[in-house]
């Protein structure tokens, strides 16, 4: 079964890398990102959150979005770039390596 895989550059030591498999969506505390190289994963996008108020309308802050999703497409390694703190003025450059095993391999759960 694929995986919402919740991370925070700021805690996680990401040097050794991340280990995943397709399907699986990686959320990072980010206020962007990209794929520098590889194919295994696809950058989806940097999103604000939003919550349901009580006539049904969505409210959302003002600011730089707070999350970064990618999805892994397939086995292999991806390299990935994701920003964090200001993106206007300072932001930082989290490099992260992305091994993803072929579905049901290492670094996934039996469903």
């Amino acid at each position: 079964m694929p995986r919402l895989i919740e991370v925070d550059p700021g805690r996680h030591d990401l040097s050794a890398g991340l280990a995943a498999a397709p399907g699986d969506v990686l959320s990072f505390r980010a206020t962007g990102g990209r794929v520098r190289s590889g194919q295994a994963v696809e950058y989806v996008g940097a999103y604000t959150r939003g919550v349901v108020g009580p006539a049904g309308e969505v409210l959302s802050p003002a600011g730089p979005p707070g999350t970064a999703l990618f999805r892994v497409v397939g086995p292999g390694t991806a390299e990935l770039e994701v920003l964090t703190g200001d993106p206007w003025g300072a932001p930082v450059v989290h490099a992260v390596t992305v091994r993803a095993a072929p579905a049901g391999g290492p670094g996934q759960r039996p469903g």
